[in-house]
């Protein structure tokens, strides 16, 4: 029979070794018990790891959807605002047609350009709207101001129709001046400005052997004639903006345009009626041009709402598999850390016994 010894030194590394290893132990269990899933999902899972990775592929793609979803909502529903306030002006500025109606009295025309200078300034405003930094009226070009500022008397775009005007005036056999316009003289220049704001013709070239311009582009709107789309699902795609080119806002300025040049005391009596015909048949379309685009950009709102509603309940079910894969049963982590902590806790009193053996306590 043989005695074998035991150091005091080599109990005490193997405890802390032992400690070590049930520190490591306890970090990953408390890991477990906060957040109800395996601390090492690979080592937990093994082979079907990879169905765990796929899953959580698509829950982090569906919730960046959701994401954009939640952009393109905004967008849509100030959008939609903006499209009422324009609605509403273009309401306000055929009331004040009909309250002007042939009247020829000064202070009754005064009122009325103002209301017509109010209606487009605030039409104006609306269409430069931006939210996040983006500009809904601008189409793609969503990072440049959509229209221009028209509303000013000393505009671009109000000179070259002004200067439209003038060419053609001066073109009649005989010239003449806008307070002396035939009937047939104001339809054909309202026609020709007509084509002129809805892009089917260009300004007269000044001189004659230049190019003409396009008035829309050059002088009033810096938007693209395409709008924001976005995906809103795997298979679905949804115009998400609108543009400031649309027929019911060209219209709509070209009804300002009209009244203020022509619903005056400077125009003639045959020209000022020709003129308000035409202004009020134009407000009318401009009314119905924008509530049609609301009406498209409210339908394009409602399947964003339920591509958003498809998308949660596909992310519910992944999360469900999900956590069938990686959760932890809590009860069982909170008992393991315990039995980790009174582990730790004797190893440190053992720990703590050991150091105090010495040899000087037995030589007595």
């Amino acid at each position: 029979m043989k005695t074998s010894f035991i150091s005091s030194l080599s109990v005490q590394t193997t405890m802390r070794y032992a400690v070590a290893k049930a520190q490591q132990d306890m970090v990953a269990a408390q890991q477990e018990v906060t957040t109800g899933r395996h601390a090492d999902v690979g080592v937990a899972l093994g082979a079907t790891t990879a169905r765990s990775l796929d899953l959580t592929r698509d829950v982090l793609r569906i919730k960046s959807m959701l994401t954009t979803n939640s952009l393109a909502t905004q967008r849509l529903e100030s959008s939609e605002e903006a499209l009422s306030k324009m609605s509403d002006q273009s309401q306000e500025m055929m009331n004040a047609l009909i309250t002007l109606g042939d009247s020829t009295d000064a202070t009754m025309i005064a009122t009325f350009q103002t209301s017509i200078q109010t209606a487009l300034d605030t039409v104006v405003g609306f269409a430069n709207t931006s939210v996040n930094g983006e500009y809904l009226f601008a189409g793609i070009n969503t990072d440049v101001k959509p229209l221009e500022n028209i509303s000013d008397a000393d505009s671009a775009a109000r000179e070259a129709i002004d200067r439209e005007l003038d060419l053609f005036l001066a073109d009649q056999v005989p010239p003449v001046t806008k307070d002396q316009m035939t009937e047939a003289q104001a339809n054909a220049f309202l026609t020709k400005m007509e084509e002129i704001f809805a892009g089917k013709q260009v300004l007269t070239p000044v001189p004659p052997e230049t190019v003409g311009e396009d008035f829309w582009s050059t002088f009033v709107s810096n938007a693209s004639d395409a709008s924001m789309r976005s995906r809103v699902s795997q298979s679905e795609i949804v115009d998400t903006s609108t543009s400031a080119n649309e027929k019911g806002v060209r219209d709509l300025v070209f009804t300002a345009f009209v009244s203020e040049m022509f619903l005056n005391a400077a125009t003639s009596d045959e020209g000022r009626k020709v003129a308000a015909a035409r202004a009020m048949a134009s407000i009318g379309t401009a009314k119905l041009g924008i509530d049609q685009e609301r009406t498209r950009l409210g339908l394009s709102a409602e399947r964003v709402k339920k591509a958003d509603e498809s998308l949660n309940a596909q992310k519910n079910i992944i999360e469900t598999h999900l956590n069938d894969l990686e959760s932890v049963d809590a009860y069982e982590a909170s008992t393991r850390v315990k039995g980790l902590e009174a582990l730790i806790e004797t190893a440190y009193t053992l720990t703590a016994r050991l150091q105090q053996l010495s040899l000087v306590n037995f030589l007595q």
